[in-house]
């Protein structure tokens, strides 16, 4: 019958395989098309307002959500009316678009919309609304403060929040983190709530902001069974957040967390109690002790307060733990204090065959001073390795007069015509522009937008953008074993296409994790290993409603669209992130191999299956 009717039309015919077809065109390859032409405009970063309302009134209820995304990230201000009347839309996933990209887009116009949404809307609708109003801020603080129960005796029980199920709730009270001041008074009482989900946003909020007001309420779910509780209690408990009045009860429950079962809740414990200074030294030689060597890692930088001069209790330390990643961390404590101490042994780096002991001895060698900084550049210009001829320079400064300016200057001069790109960026910088002025530097091309063909993002479409297509997973190798990754496809393809060819490549082989803070992020993806290097070319964000949780897999940036190879993964939920950075992939196994590695720990390569 539908065949009939269309071909009576004179517009389009069905073929046996079931395709309809307009013309010689078949509606598929239609599909295919615009939604090639959605990801292309996102990618180049130029609204075509006709693309977008020619798809919002697609029948494909996915292609019009994702065209909602579209708006908010590309700020296509004129259709910024459709998203709000989009909330409202009988589709969830559409709605829940919807709120999202007027979150991403910072639609302060949006304020009364989301609230009707917080109110009445689906539940997943609702969590987005929610999400969206804290990404607005101040114009949302009354909506969230009543949704929240201000005024109200009971909140979780009367409150409109208390309506809404538990992660709407969580969201409703995690949104107060964007506010300034945040409403510490209305976030407490949460903290009483029979949800995790719902305690862990409200320990959250506090535990970020450090916040006074909300110490003692803390400290009632110091023993909470949830491990994100705690950390986040954990975090909150420093010397100058409890003051006085709360020191000795924050202090004996830091006693209990540097011993919790979670290594993220010792790290933040630890690092807390460090802020007690001579007083924690129980709570930080647990830490030099513990299994985990992030947890390590937080307890040496702190041991310039913790031990003072007490040389014979950082000796212990140092014969304890030989674990480079720690004692480059111990080095930069003693260096605080001026102390000599292992001025011998790391003079024995300095001819190390591992560049990563070489590095650890110049940044000792390169000291405080001027002085101290000019000699040690000196001895590391001639390094075989040029990050460390690069990381030499780098700690000079053109600010300086008589013969150290001319020492600086003389090793500029040489270090601009260095075989590496990076190095003679570096040393450009410190010459006078008098200098430069009058001939071209010698650099590579700065990296560059990839420009791309129609044909390139119908293949991605084809290969990853149709619901319930199978998505690439990522293999990561490390000395500690693997960690598996399934890769977000469909909600970033261009940067998922780029990091799948960038593995089957043999471009992330033999490099070292450059970052790792623990309880944060490990980041990779550096040829170079030392965070300045990348493939060549710059990816655009994509953002989507996958969150920073723990294991989720983001593109490392230096601001936005300015993404390449480099990459990170979360020890735990980073909230903060949401909508600021891609995230593109998640842990499916090998929590335990991402929570060992630390700073300086060796990637073998990345396979894709």
């Amino acid at each position: 019958m539908l065949g009939a009717v269309l071909s009576s039309a004179g517009c389009a015919t069905v073929s046996a395989a079931g395709h309809v077809a307009v013309g010689t065109e078949r509606l598929a390859d239609i599909d295919v098309r615009h939604d090639a032409q959605l990801m292309a405009m996102l990618d180049r970063r130029r609204a075509d307002t006709l693309l977008v309302d020619t798809l919002l009134a697609d029948a494909d209820p996915d292609r019009r959500a994702r065209t909602a995304l579209a708006i908010g990230q590309l700020r296509i201000r004129s259709r910024f009316s459709h998203l709000r009347r989009l909330l409202t839309d009988g589709d969830t996933l559409i709605a829940a678009n919807a709120a999202y990209a007027l979150g991403v887009a910072q639609d302060s116009q949006a304020v009364a919309a989301l609230a009707r949404a917080i109110g009445g809307a689906p539940d997943p609708v609702a969590r987005e609304a929610a999400w969206a109003l804290g990404e607005i801020g101040e114009p949302s603080r009354t909506v969230l403060a009543v949704a929240l129960g201000e005024g109200v005796a009971a909140p979780l029980r009367m409150s409109a929040a208390s309506l809404r199920n538990a992660p709407v709730r969580a969201a409703l009270v995690l949104a107060t983190v964007k506010l300034r001041p945040a409403p510490i008074a209305l976030v407490r009482p949460w903290l009483a709530d029979t949800s995790s989900q719902v305690v862990r946003s409200a320990a959250y909020v506090i535990g970020r902001l450090r916040a006074p007001a909300g110490v003692r309420a803390l400290l009632v779910v110091r023993a909470h069974p949830d491990g994100d509780v705690r950390q986040y209690v954990a975090r909150a408990l420093t010397r100058a957040t409890v003051g006085d009045s709360l020191a000795l009860p924050a202090r004996d429950a830091l006693k209990a967390l540097v011993r919790d079962g979670d290594w993220r809740v010792r790290a933040n414990a630890v690092g807390s109690a460090a802020t007690f200074g001579a007083a924690a030294l129980d709570e930080v030689q647990i830490g030099l002790a513990d299994s985990v060597a992030n947890v390590r890692v937080v307890a040496a930088d702190s041991l310039a307060v913790v031990f003072g001069r007490d040389t014979v209790r950082w000796g212990r330390a140092w014969a304890h733990d030989t674990l480079l990643a720690v004692r480059r961390v111990m080095l930069a404590q003693a260096r605080r204090l001026a102390l000599p101490l292992f001025d011998a042994e790391v003079a024995g780096w300095e001819r190390h065959g591992d560049w990563r002991y070489r590095m650890a001895a110049l940044e000792h060698r390169a000291g405080a001073s001027d002085t101290d900084r000019v000699r040690a550049a000196e001895a590391f210009s001639a390094d075989a390795d040029p990050r460390i001829r690069a990381a030499a320079l780098q700690r000079l400064t053109g600010d300086v007069a008589g013969r150290l300016a001319m020492r600086i200057r003389q090793l500029a001069e040489r270090a601009s015509a260095d075989r590496d790109s990076i190095v003679r960026t570096v040393a450009l910088r410190l010459l006078p522009s008098s200098d430069t002025a009058t001939r071209p530097p010698r650099r590579t091309a700065p990296d560059s937008l990839l420009v791309r063909p129609l044909a390139d993002y119908e293949r991605l479409v084809r290969e990853w953008g149709a619901v319930g297509s199978r998505q690439p997973v990522a293999v990561i190798e490390t000395d500690y074993g693997d960690v598996r990754l399934q890769l977000y496809g469909r909600e970033a393809p261009l940067v998922v296409e780029a990091f799948v060819r960038l593995a089957n490549d043999g471009f992330y082989r033999n490099t070292v994790f450059h970052r790792v803070v623990p309880n944060f992020v490990v980041q990779d993806g550096d040829p170079r290993g030392d965070g300045t290097g990348g493939p060549g070319f710059t990816l655009r964000d994509s953002f989507s409603r996958r969150r920073h949780e723990r294991g989720c897999l983001g593109l490392a940036t230096s601001g936005p669209d300015t993404g390449g190879s480099q990459y990170y993964l979360c020890h735990s939920s980073q909230p903060h992130l949401d909508g600021a950075y891609t995230v593109f992939g998640r842990v499916l196994s090998g929590f335990d191999v991402m929570d060992r590695i630390v700073q300086g720990d060796r990637m073998l390569r990345i396979r894709i299956q």
